[in-house]
């Protein structure tokens, strides 16, 4: 009877919910995310970014095969993003440049993850069809 009671007690004590051991970190949040990408209110579905760890406060952001009006691109990849906890999230902000098909353009990088979800908005600026926002939001 004690060994049940025992069991009984060691199932209760555990819970699902302890997915979050600590703080959150860059760990936590590279991966590759899968959601909607957004350029100029057309939605485009079922589109992958991935975050890669290059320190424990550095990312790089890399979008392949970016298209826009039915025209590919290039890869979208900002190296060495600022990836700074706040709160229940860690917070991605950088800037660079970015080599696409249309020429090299200043990019700016600024959102957040909690690891499980990606939210970002990617800036390029000067492109011949003006300046284009990127937003996405895409899950792990």
């Amino acid at each position: 009877m004690f060994a049940v009671i025992c069991t009984m007690c060691l199932f209760t004590a555990c819970s699902d919910d302890d997915d979050n051991d600590g703080p959150l970190t860059v760990d936590n949040v590279v991966g590759t995310y899968k959601g909607t990408l957004t350029v100029l209110g057309a939605p485009t579905p079922d589109i992958s970014i991935s975050l890669i760890k290059v320190s424990d406060s550095k990312v790089t952001i890399e979008l392949k095969d970016f298209s826009f009006l039915g025209q590919s691109l290039g890869d979208i990849v900002v190296e060495g993003c600022d990836a700074k906890q706040n709160g229940n999230k860690i917070d991605i902000d950088g800037s660079g440049n970015v080599s696409i098909v249309l020429g090299t353009f200043p990019v700016v990088v600024d959102g957040s993850s909690d690891g499980k979800t990606l939210n970002v908005t990617i800036n390029i600026a000067g492109t011949p069809a003006g300046d284009l926002a990127v937003s996405y939001v895409g899950n792990k």
